[in-house]
């Protein structure tokens, strides 16, 4: 990592936008399925996930400018919600040479939080209901009181959250793709600041003491966000992971500065069933217009189209999800 970047822009003496991201040394992959295909080395800046504040448009300029005088290869985007204000501006970044096309669109998974855990469910559908009541008998009939869960928000926690959380990470197949939480040096530092500043919160899922499941979430501006999570696959038939994020939702719905749950990037089968209102996304990438930053969007852009043609047909054929998971496994 190179350091910080940020953006302030005023209108006068008023501050009218805001953004926050870091420069990098990384590699920037490209893969198809769950295999890196090209991985160059480059300068990024990384803008983060909730790091833009205000007028989009009044904060272009200076990426713009970033790219030109090589200070980045590239500029990676979080997620912008389609036809928002946001993406508008930032569709204004670079040519068609340098901006990266086949980027799809998914779906964000949210939940308006009512204002107890029992208006949740009785909101749920009757099968939804069924489902986390005969699940939670289930695994109480297998376990009993050898189960507990901790919820771990304070900084004298640190220590249990890393090692616990890291414990169950270690067992899941996003360990094996290089996802999930891992106690590194970057992750452990996130978690310290987090917990001192009373943004994160780590529940543990606790079988005779040994942690089985887990979820962290940080919390921002009435929003909680569901950031990582994962559980032992020993325990998949007891289905732990969901019977934990349903005191996490119990929580977010106690708890009057929070309004909505975030379930975070990405679609799945488990947010569909328990969000109740979404929005569309998609990421933004944009090189520098330089010939190696250029040319690097082309070679991503060679792998990406026949990736995304192949993407379709089995889309079309209902073979992707069975295909995803042959691949984790």
């Amino acid at each position: 990592m190179i350091g910080p970047f940020a953006v302030v822009t005023f209108d006068g003496d008023t501050p009218v936008a805001g953004l926050a991201g870091r420069l990098e040394l990384r590699r920037l992959e490209t893969s198809v399925g769950y295999r890196v295909l090209y991985a160059p080395d480059v300068r990024a800046l990384q803008v983060v996930d909730g790091g833009i504040a205000g007028d989009a448009a009044a904060v272009t300029g200076e990426l713009r400018g970033a790219l030109e005088r090589g200070e980045a290869d590239v500029v990676l985007l979080p997620p912008l919600e389609l036809g928002s204000e946001s993406e508008a501006a930032f569709a204004t970044l670079g040519s068609a040479l340098e901006r990266q096309p086949l980027i799809a669109p998914w779906t964000r998974r949210l939940l308006k939080l009512p204002g107890s855990f029992d208006e949740y469910l009785a909101s749920r559908s009757h099968k939804t209901r069924k489902g986390i009541r005969q699940e939670e008998r289930k695994l109480a009939a297998a376990f009993g009181e050898r189960l507990s869960i901790a919820r771990l928000d304070a900084p004298a926690d640190l220590e249990r959250l890393v090692a616990d959380a890291d414990r169950v990470a270690g067992t899941t197949y996003q360990r094996g793709l290089g996802g999930g939480f891992a106690d590194t040096p970057e992750q452990r530092e996130l978690a310290r600041i987090g917990l001192e500043h009373g943004w994160l919160a780590g529940y543990l899922l606790y079988v005779d003491e040994a942690p089985v499941a887990y979820w962290l979430c940080s919390s921002y501006d009435g929003t909680r966000l569901l950031r990582t999570g994962g559980y032992d696959p020993a325990y998949a038939d007891h289905r732990p992971g969901i019977h934990l994020l349903m005191r996490v939702i119990a929580d977010a719905c106690d708890e009057p500065t929070v309004e909505l749950f975030d379930f975070g990037p990405g679609d799945a089968p488990y947010k569909q069933q328990f969000a109740n209102t979404s929005r569309v996304e998609r990421n933004a990438v944009i090189f520098a217009p330089s010939f190696r930053a250029r040319r690097i969007n082309a070679t991503r852009t060679a792998i990406l189209l026949p990736a995304r043609a192949a993407r379709a047909a089995l889309d079309a054929a209902s073979l992707t999800a069975r295909l995803r998971a042959r691949l984790r496994r």
